[in-house]
């Protein structure tokens, strides 16, 4: 690849990068058919740009399925494009990747040590999350280690980039161990009381918020199929107020449906006095 530098179709490797108003190069992601051909690449990148590894770390490596790309562009990586905007950094690419008869890619991410401090603050506090400037999603895929105190019950399963390790109400000392080791993956604590953790060395702490009454009536509206009003969930408790019951509460609804005969309203009704303990 000794046109690295130039935008073509590839068939073996792409180079996507994240650069800032001066051009310098603050994200490198590669992506390739095999982790021997993603190395070369990442290699022959820095050769070709001037660039010193030792300037980078590595946050993520591994491999991952295709699924249904059928190219890598900075199109296909919109999230990732999206997250790097509001660092202030432009996603660029050496080409498009064309994935045809390819199953799984092998995946280096690196950042730049500027990059990593300011994301990490590493000289400073780390600062409380509200996730008003970044979605859950792109601040994840960063691939640094995050504590999330999730009171939402979304799923952060599904938002977790290749390799990130997810522990539930994991115990302190086992946060602490890992946090520790030199590793090549990140670390997701979730828990539903930051407190316990915030003292570690968590780079960003996410807070995910209980949904509002009319957030969870319309996530639970969009699960029944019909109009669900939020006056039903006023005087809900907050603990209750998460994606984990709306899912609850839909099953409940259909259990009372399919098996009482209940209209959708009635069903509503006693499914909500049920999850509230009130018969």
């Amino acid at each position: 690849m000794g046109d690295i530098l130039v935008p073509k179709e590839r068939r073996d490797a792409v180079v996507l990068i994240g650069v800032d108003g001066s051009e310098n190069v603050e994200f490198i992601k590669v992506y390739a058919v095999s982790e021997e051909v993603a190395k070369q690449t990442l290699e022959e990148f820095f050769s070709a740009k001037g660039l010193f590894p030792s300037d980078y770390r590595l946050v993520s490596r591994g491999s991952e399925e295709v699924g249904e790309r059928s190219a890598i562009t900075t199109r296909s990586e919109s999230s990732l494009g999206a997250a790097l905007a509001r660092l202030g950094l432009k996603l660029l690419s050496n080409g498009v990747l064309y994935l045809d008869g390819v199953e799984r890619l092998y995946q280096f991410t690196l950042v730049s040590e500027t990059l990593y401090e300011r994301i990490t603050a590493e000289k400073k506090a780390p600062e409380s999350y509200d996730g008003e400037s970044l979605t859950a999603e792109e601040i994840l895929s960063l691939g640094v280690d995050v504590l999330v105190e999730n009171l939402s019950g979304m799923d952060l399963s599904k938002l977790l980039p290749e390799k990130a390790l997810l522990l539930r109400e994991p115990t302190i000392e086992r946060v602490a161990e890992l946090l520790a080791e030199e590793r090549d993956y990140p670390v997701v604590v979730e828990t539903r009381d930051a407190g316990k953790y915030e003292f570690l060395d968590f780079p960003i702490i996410l807070r995910l918020p209980p949904l509002s009454p009319e957030e969870f009536a319309q996530k639970l509206s969009e699960r029944l199929g019909f109009e669900v009003s939020p006056g039903h969930f006023l005087d809900y408790p907050a603990e209750k107020l998460n994606m984990r019951n709306v899912e609850a509460l839909a099953r409940l609804v259909g259990a009372l449906i399919e098996k009482r005969g209940l209209s959708a309203g009635e069903a509503l009704s006693i499914a909500v006095r049920l999850n509230l303990g009130e018969l």
